[in-house]
């Protein structure tokens, strides 16, 4: 089993336009039984499923990982 996975930089609002990475965070959106499903929900993420409304911004990645056996 695959997770899909959004990792988030969190920048600063200090000055605009040119925020100022001050942290990450990240969650789990989606589990997929193959590599491939799971990448290729990561390529669409406009599609439809569990990454239908998340959007990928300037400072968020997306990543597919081994979640262990079901």
């Amino acid at each position: 089993m695959y997770a899909l996975i959004i990792v988030i930089g969190v920048l600063s609002s200090g000055s605009p336009g040119l925020g100022i990475p001050i942290g990450v965070t990240s969650q789990i959106v989606g589990n997929f039984k193959t590599l491939d499903e799971c990448k290729a929900a990561a390529s669409e993420p406009y599609a439809t499923g569990p990454v239908a409304d998340v959007p990928v911004t300037f400072g968020s990645r997306w990543y597919c990982t081994y979640a262990g056996a079901k």
